[in-house]
């Protein structure tokens, strides 16, 4: 008995081991791999197209990784081509610049190599059913190459509020006693694009006498996964999230005399269904198993991997200003109610905002 027990224990240890261990080998494959993100957008002049190699080494990988010639290829040959019907109207070569990083971080800074081509108002962009724009790059003297194609967004409108259509934005009543917070519905065509953000800058400024400082913040509405060819779709803005965002952002100083609010911009960024693919399918998995596809259109040739996206984005915006003037018909970013709730309501009303808007001039909350 002893024995046998002996002997399960051996067995049971055996099979432990020989099932927890792992051997980890250190891959070396350096087969060359390009990282491309281009977004077009025919409401841009300037369009930008990031083209790198990833790295891969036995060395340290944060330090290969502050080195910008090991992202970079030796040689980029690369063009954008307009295509309808089968037929190329147009082409642009990319050239490249360097651009300041926003911040530092993991990888080399502080500017980064990034590629270009240039349009202009009068012949920018086309979005239309047909029309397309092929992206075709070959790098390290023909040896690989790089091919993706896409339709631009178009079809897709703003709807409410609207320039020159007299809409403001409300969030709330006005009533000091009984305060209530309202909703603006925005509203949009998706036209060919399957998914939207929307975001909202509002811009203040902040007086100590006589100079002022203007302050922005924006406001993330949120994201919507829309149908294309719908008539009309759209997003909510709380004003109940509207105050205190104001109130957050605003600076904590007391030698600030008065606040005014500038502006309310409005943007609908408006994706195409391969960028929509691209954000799903790429975004980190949240379970225990890491493997995931990874999506992308590009194509490569030579046994070259290709990692990125190169498709479209267009963006729309809409600009009010505190108070201005269309023709005859006044227009304001913000009701009077909501103003007064700004002014002196409980999140804000001790933050020193009043009314520069002429129709406001005979109330307690204008500006002195």
């Amino acid at each position: 008995m002893f024995k046998l027990s002996v002997l399960f224990l051996f067995l049971l240890t055996l099979i432990f081991f020989n099932s927890c261990s792992e051997k980890i080998t250190l891959s070396n494959d350096q087969k060359e791999t390009a990282v491309i993100y281009g977004l077009l957008d025919q409401s841009d002049s300037i369009h930008y197209i990031k083209i790198n190699r990833a790295f891969s080494g036995m060395n340290n990988s944060i330090e290969i990784a502050q080195i910008p010639d090991s992202s970079y290829f030796k040689q980029v040959n690369a063009y954008v081509y307009e295509v309808k019907k089968g037929d190329t109207l147009r082409k642009w070569k990319l050239r490249d610049t360097l651009i300041s990083n926003k911040e530092a971080g993991l990888f080399y800074g502080p500017t980064q190599k990034v590629y270009y081509f240039k349009t202009n108002k009068i012949t920018p962009l086309i979005g239309e059913s047909g029309r397309e724009y092929i992206f075709h790059g070959t790098f390290d003297n023909n040896k690989f190459s790089v091919t993706a194609s896409t339709e631009l967004i178009y079809g897709n409108t703003l709807g409410y509020p609207a320039s020159g259509g007299g809409n403001t934005y409300s969030f709330a009543n006005g009533n000091m006693d009984k305060p209530e917070f309202y909703v603006t519905g925005i509203k949009f065509k998706p036209g060919t694009s399957v998914t939207t953000n929307t975001t909202i800058r509002v811009t203040f400024k902040e007086y100590i006498g006589q100079n002022f400082t203007s302050k922005s913040f924006d406001w993330n509405v949120g994201d919507l996964d829309v149908t294309p060819g719908e008539s009309l779709t759209g997003i909510s803005a709380l004003g109940s999230a509207f105050y205190p965002l104001i109130a957050k952002n605003c600076t904590e100083n007391p030698a600030i005399t008065k606040r005014q609010l500038t502006s309310i911009e409005l943007k609908v960024t408006f994706g195409s269904e391969a960028l929509n693919n691209y954000i799903t399918l790429n975004k980190p998995s949240s379970s225990l198993a890491q493997n995931k596809t990874n999506f992308t259109n590009l194509s490569a040739t030579n046994g070259m991997r290709v990692l990125g996206i190169f498709t479209s984005r267009n963006v729309k915006t809409d600009l009010k200003l505190s108070s201005d003037l269309l023709g005859q018909t006044p227009i304001r970013a913000l009701d009077s109610q909501s103003t007064k709730e700004l002014c002196l309501g409980q999140t804000t009303g001790k933050l020193l905002f009043c009314s520069d808007v002429v129709a406001d001039i005979n109330t307690t909350f204008h500006c002195n």
